[in-house]
């Protein structure tokens, strides 16, 4: 299936095109590919200051991805370190193929009240994705109650969160954050930890700064970043978010963004056959009358992944709208039901022609 391709325009970062003009040169940022993960974030000095992301150093480059994994209710700023001198290109899956020494960088957190940004942010993690000699290695750290300086972590833990959506609907959750190993559960592909969500597609949107708007991907070749590859090439994802985007399409982005790093053909739960990437064209492995390798609990005692025109008899529909582990999908990054999400999926499955029986 080709996704149509979606000219989104988000407020970008104004200080986009002073980074992208300049590499790690005289800034500060440290990272020691050889050796172990700092202790705290500011170690790194990926910004001037801490807990100020408007100040990226040197190298640190500020990107928007069109869709992102649902994780209660969570934002991030997404940033990308490149080591002086060096660029990047995407691989034959169209993955981002960055540079040893690169990092990927996202500070995960929540408006305090999102009708007011002024009342400013709770920080909660920041996650590093590092390019060793070894391979891609995940680090995750944890903001301090004074949001001062975050600290490095690798057994997991929880952090108490309240929020006011944009609607004025005030939200208490437990925000769980992932320990080493848990990562490794969405970031394994073909028994390598991988990057997930910088694939060329999700990354071809417009950007908008003081200079106005243009392509992300021909930003990054008109830097010097981004090296041998035709953005007219790539395919765009939609945001799943439009409603003026087709509903098929719309469902399809969402599983891709929320479950495909697990059901694709290389991914973790390739067992199951249950390949929700979007670039899986086949309807059967798509779910479409597919029954589950095992019965049980986990499968909500339904018979098939997807049944068309019936999202109560289908086991995706089921496993999204739980909450309880062990049913629920995915099986990390959220305590809660994204119900804007299950409704879309809802929307879609109710949709389909076809007959199981």
């Amino acid at each position: 299936m080709k996704y149509i391709i979606t000219l989104s325009a988000f407020i970008f970062f104004s200080i986009f095109i002073n980074s992208c003009n300049s590499n790690t040169g005289s800034g500060s940022v440290h990272l020691d590919i050889n050796g172990g993960p700092f202790e705290k974030i500011s170690d790194y000095a990926f910004f001037k200051e801490a807990n100020d992301f408007t100040k990226p150093d040197k190298g640190v480059i500020p990107y928007k991805m069109v869709n992102s994994m649902f994780n209660d209710y969570s934002l991030r700023d997404c940033f990308m370190y490149i080591p002086e001198g060096l660029t990047f290109g995407f691989d034959s899956t169209n993955l981002m193929n960055l540079p040893m020494g690169s990092c990927l960088i996202n500070v995960v957190y929540y408006w305090k009240d999102a009708r007011n940004n002024s009342l400013g942010k709770q920080l909660v993690e920041t996650q590093l994705l590092i390019k060793r000699p070894t391979g891609w290695e995940a680090s995750t750290y944890h903001w301090a109650a004074d949001q001062k300086d975050a600290l490095l972590t690798d057994n997991g833990g929880s952090k108490a969160v309240n929020f006011t959506d944009k609607n004025g609907v005030a939200h208490q959750l437990s925000f769980i954050m992932a320990t080493k190993e848990e990562c490794k559960s969405c970031h394994l592909s073909t028994n390598k930890v991988r990057p997930i969500g910088v694939n060329a597609g999700n990354l071809n949107l417009d950007v908008t700064d003081s200079t106005g708007k243009k392509n992300q991907l021909n930003r990054w070749i008109d830097s010097g970043f981004l090296k041998n590859y035709n953005p007219s090439s790539a395919m765009a994802y939609v945001n799943s978010e439009d409603t003026t985007q087709p509903l098929e399409l719309r469902a399809r982005a969402y599983l891709n963004a929320n479950c495909a790093h697990c059901h694709n053909p290389g991914g973790p739960a390739y067992v199951s056959g249950l390949f929700l990437n979007a670039l899986n064209n086949d309807s059967f492995t798509l779910g479409i009358c597919k029954p589950p390798l095992a019965k049980g609990h986990g499968t909500c005692n339904l018979n098939y992944d997807i049944v068309p025109g019936k999202p109560a008899e289908s086991i995706v529909v089921g496993r999204l709208s739980s909450a309880e582990f062990g049913v629920k999908m995915p099986e990390f990054g959220r305590t809660v039901v994204d119900t804007a999400g299950v409704l879309l999926i809802t929307q879609w499955v109710e949709r389909l022609k076809g007959n199981c029986k």
